[in-house]
């Protein structure tokens, strides 16, 4: 599917959303929603992970919104964000199904003990990687994946808005991610553990 740059932002909602305006930004992502999805889909081939994707591109937006001001083709870099975030996406996705494959391929049995000291290590690590987060995001974190609170419950409970609910979790998986990633908790088979959690 080709994507169509050719789509105007008006200009008085992306001036909203350089100053920080959220609601200018609920708005412009309920707007470019409907022309990304179809494009992402395409790149992906799954619906699922295209949301995935697309909620990694909006905080993009969020993140990198004063930049909007010296972009002649805001349509055009979103895409190309799209682009280059699906590519990312997609080489990570082949990365871990090559892992998972060379796992099952191996003749070791790994024993009950074993497996849970693979367990308790990315637990430990993933525990030591909240705790370095700071104080909101960390609350955001334990509310959503502690006690399983949903985004709107979360807002409410904090009083802020779904966003911001989001965007502190997405920023909050990432440090966790990496920070496991750098010290070797992003293993196989402790792999299942992080699935979920992250």
């Amino acid at each position: 599917m080709r994507a169509d740059i050719s789509y105007q932002i008006d200009h008085a909602l992306v001036n909203q959303l350089i100053q920080g305006d959220e609601a200018a930004f609920e708005k412009l992502v309920h707007m470019l929603y409907k022309k990304l999805f179809p494009f992402t889909v395409s790149l992906i081939k799954s619906e699922s992970e295209a949301n995935d994707v697309l909620q990694e591109v909006f905080l993009k937006i969020w993140l990198h919104r004063t930049s909007f001001s010296t972009i002649e083709n805001p349509m055009g870099w979103i895409f190309t964000v799209v682009a280059n975030t699906a590519s990312n996406f997609l080489r990570t996705r082949l990365r871990h199904e090559l892992r998972i494959k060379a796992y099952q391929s191996r003749s070791v049995v790994a024993t009950d003990m074993e497996e849970q000291l693979d367990a308790n290590f990315t637990q430990s690590l993933i525990d030591e990687a909240v705790n370095k987060l700071p104080a909101k995001r960390k609350q955001v974190f334990l509310l959503s994946r502690k006690e399983g609170l949903s985004r709107k419950e979360i807002a409410t409970r904090l009083n802020v808005s779904e966003n911001t609910v989001r965007n502190q979790l997405v920023e909050s998986l990432q440090f966790v991610k990496e920070y496991l990633i750098q010290r070797g908790g992003l293993t196989i088979p402790a792999v299942l553990i992080l699935m979920d959690i992250l």
